[in-house]
């Protein structure tokens, strides 16, 4: 999965393959950024269906778009020590700066502006890696742990996570151990993202939820219900509830008893069904009404939550 995401998406931006077995040897796949564009270079280790590490250095001369498709996953990122433009004088935090996401599976459009550097370390996660692997491997964990990620939104420093992340950077693993090292650094890192996540729950869970903390997600609640067919961000949301990101889906789930994408979710598929009973609309027409922009997306969701395909489900309705 990983060949297929960074093979067509590096070259595209201007990246060309590089031999650079000093810095990495034995391992991953090294990119340079063509002179003509900017400078910098990009490197990438990855194990398929589990886990990919990426870690950059480069700046663009001039404006650049791209487009890339991609599967579910959660990406944390340590913008590790520089500065987002260098006409900033701003002093970079020692530890980095933490930002993550959990996606589902769509096409992410970019542009990355001219003159903004990227220096950090990206560890992209897939599904197979945290709901199967982790479970298997050790029983107490729940099937699903994307509720325990925490949710970092470019301003947090935690640098028992950004050691880890660092550490993985930095480490040069000799061929025989590069599989083991990672995968043991993959397992600590999610190990203290998710105790990092249980603190913060215990210490939200002591104590009574503010009036205008309960007004906030109120709020929030009637702009999902009006705007679920949208694609929401949960950093605007965030904003719009004065909360961090971490905050606001504790205290969503804890008081309507699910999180915000469920919530969503549900949304979405009664909007379906009503639209199911209507045999002229194609279905394609109906995952795009209801906020999938992938027909198989939208095909899966209604599965899990119903037990039926849509087309199932349209011939059960009289």
């Amino acid at each position: 999965m990983f060949e297929r995401l960074y093979k067509p998406y590096l070259p595209e931006i201007g990246f060309y393959p590089v031999n650079n077995k000093k810095k990495h040897p034995g391992y991953g796949v090294s990119y340079k950024l063509d002179s003509s564009l900017g400078t910098g270079d990009y490197w990438y280790y990855t194990v398929d269906n589990s886990y990919g590490i990426t870690v950059c250095d480069y700046m663009f001369y001039c404006d650049v778009s791209f487009q890339v498709s991609h599967p579910p996953f959660f990406l944390i990122w340590l913008n590790s020590a520089f500065r987002q433009n260098r006409m900033d004088q701003s002093g970079p935090s020692p530890y980095g700066r933490l930002s993550s996401y959990t996606g589902d599976e769509a096409t992410f459009v970019g542009k990355i502006k001219k003159g903004t550097a990227f220096r950090g370390i990206t560890i992209l996660i897939m599904p197979d890696f945290y709901n199967k692997i982790l479970p298997g491997k050790y029983p107490g964990l729940p099937g699903d742990l994307t509720h325990l990620f925490p949710q970092f939104n470019g301003n947090d420093c935690i640098p028992e996570i950004a050691g880890v992340i660092h550490q993985i950077a930095n480490f040069r693993p000799s061929e025989m151990i590069t599989r083991m090292y990672y995968d043991s650094k993959i397992t600590e890192l999610l190990s203290i993202m998710i105790q990092y996540e249980i603190n913060n729950h215990y210490l939200l869970s002591q104590s009574r939820i503010p009036d205008c903390d309960m007004d906030h997600l109120r709020s929030v609640m009637d702009y999902l219900n009006k705007n679920y067919t949208s694609h929401i961000y949960l950093d605007a949301l965030s904003h719009h509830a004065c909360m961090s990101r971490t905050k606001l889906t504790y205290l969503f789930k804890q008081v309507y008893g699910m999180t915000i994408s469920d919530h969503i979710k549900t949304l979405r598929i009664k909007l379906a069904k009503e639209m199911l009973a209507d045999k002229n609309l194609k279905i394609k027409l109906i995952a795009n009404t209801v906020g999938y922009k992938l027909h198989r997306s939208f095909s899966e969701a209604f599965k899990h939550a119903t037990g039926l395909t849509p087309n199932q489900y349209r011939k059960t309705i009289r």
